[in-house]
């Protein structure tokens, strides 16, 4: 269920692009070889509240007698490799989409302000 490496590949060599991933493609080192090439962006949801907004949607891997539980395993298996993204953003159940956006976009402003661009920081 993972996608293929040139995939993710040719959706990388865009500038100025936004990509959404699932979960898993952090699991392979090529792909997150690859997401390092950009600015990567976590969305830290508690796997309760993931349940709830998945509700009535045929996720593969979760396809088990429990799946809560499953998708519990899963995050954590793969907490190491999602902590290491530019940026975190916590989302809450409370938090709607736009809420989430927002949150998002605040988060990669101040830390675009926190890492600028090399030539940006020769001319200081």
């Amino acid at each position: 269920h993972y996608p293929r490496p040139q995939v993710l590949e040719s959706v990388g060599s865009f500038e100025r692009c936004l990509g959404s991933t699932g979960g898993g493609l952090v699991v392979r080192e090529e792909n997150w070889k690859t997401l390092r090439t950009g600015v990567v962006l976590y969305l830290n949801v508690a796997p309760t509240t993931i349940m709830t907004r998945i509700r009535g949607t045929d996720r593969p891997l979760l396809q088990t007698d429990n799946p809560l539980e499953t998708l519990i395993s899963l995050v954590e298996m793969r907490r190491e490799r999602y902590e290491r993204a530019d940026v975190v953003v916590n989302v809450k159940a409370n938090m709607d989409v736009q809420m989430t956006a927002d949150a998002c976009v605040k988060a990669l402003h101040e830390f675009v302000d926190g890492n600028p661009p090399v030539i940006a920081r020769l001319y200081r």
